[in-house]
């Protein structure tokens, strides 16, 4: 039908088949409501939605979503479709939730774990990776993540406040300060790079957990060097949080990256497409830990990613081998 006629049907269809639940008074009248005190029946309830949404071609429908699931039988639903000669597109949505807090991933956490919002004070926010230790020494734990996440890009200082959560998810300095930037990897301009990563200090006391990866499991410990194509992954991320994908090719060289500060190259990476129809990774997971998902092994540091390409077109993730990071940074995992 025209968009003019479904507009004028769906006005007609809330006047008639969803009157019992629009006028005036509890509309919980029409619907199945236990027993209990009048007082405690809220005056407004979920019941039926009317939308419009597209037929075939360039027709349009009657969209119809559902919210309680005994009315999908009942007569307003098919007073409907006989109003709409079936031209209707009918779903069952349950309750409907606001959907203004912030995911897990980006909310603030104390004690700190894998996969939260982090980041240098001057930067957005980006993905706590892991927990290390400098090699030899069993007193300081850091936090590692990309340079661009905690040095922001070269451009940080020793000694930098670290906040988490990020900026842009809400920290602030010092009142969400939980480390200071202890060092970093430079991203070199002109010859290849083989890591984008820093680590930074926590402050006194803070609580941490460096092995619960939420909706994963615990971490195991450090992976394998090699990572083969096929490789089933998975990672807690800022943004996506937890998603699964499979490693698609390795020592991938010539790996051009725009930053802020420019294009820089880079050689000995993996690259991962997600499982399914998701993405593996978007903005803002940079910096995420990348678990063989079979063992819960640690093998990757995420840094960057495509908007598209991959079997599924929603993009390629690339990723630092973790042991080429750990060594270049002189640190080790920490996981028990």
């Amino acid at each position: 039908m025209l968009l003019d006629s479904a507009r004028d049907l769906k006005l007609s269809l809330t006047e008639t088949a969803l009157a019992p639940f629009t006028g005036d008074g509890p509309t919980a009248k029409a619907l199945a409501v236990p027993a209990g005190p009048v007082a405690a029946v809220a005056p407004v309830q979920p019941s039926i939605a009317l939308g419009i949404g597209r037929g075939t071609g360039n027709d349009f429908r009657i969209a119809v979503r559902c919210q309680r699931r005994e009315l999908m039988t009942g007569k307003e639903i098919a007073q409907i479709r006989k109003k709409t000669k079936d031209e209707v597109d009918v779903r069952f949505v349950g309750t409907i939730t606001k959907r203004a807090e912030l995911p897990w991933t980006q909310q603030r956490h104390r004690p700190l774990k894998i996969g939260i919002s982090v980041g240098h004070v001057k930067v957005t926010a980006g993905t706590l990776g892991a927990f290390v230790k400098h090699r030899g020494s069993a007193k300081e734990t850091l936090i590692l993540s990309n340079n661009h996440v905690l040095a922001n890009e070269n451009r940080g200082k020793i000694g930098d406040a670290v906040l988490q959560a990020g900026a842009f998810d809400g920290g602030t300095d010092p009142t969400d300060r939980i480390a200071t930037l202890a060092d970093m990897v430079r991203i070199a301009k002109a010859k290849p790079n083989a890591v984008d990563a820093a680590v930074a200090e926590l402050v006194p006391k803070i609580e941490f957990d460096p092995r619960s990866v939420r909706g994963l499991g615990k971490l195991a410990g450090l992976g394998a060097a090699f990572v083969d194509v096929g490789t089933e992954v998975a990672k807690l991320g800022r943004t996506t949080g937890l998603t699964r994908g499979v490693v698609t090719a390795f020592e991938l060289d010539n790996v051009v990256v725009e930053f802020d500060t420019g294009l820089r190259r880079f050689d000995g990476q993996f690259e991962i497409e997600g499982a399914g129809d998701e993405p593996f990774s978007s903005g803002g997971d940079s910096g995420s830990l990348i678990l063989e998902a079979s063992t819960r092994l640690a093998i990757g540091l995420l840094f960057a990613g495509t908007e598209s390409g991959g079997s599924n077109d929603q993009g390629l993730t690339y990723a630092n081998p973790l042991r080429t990071v750990l060594d270049a940074l002189k640190v080790d995992l920490v996981s028990d």
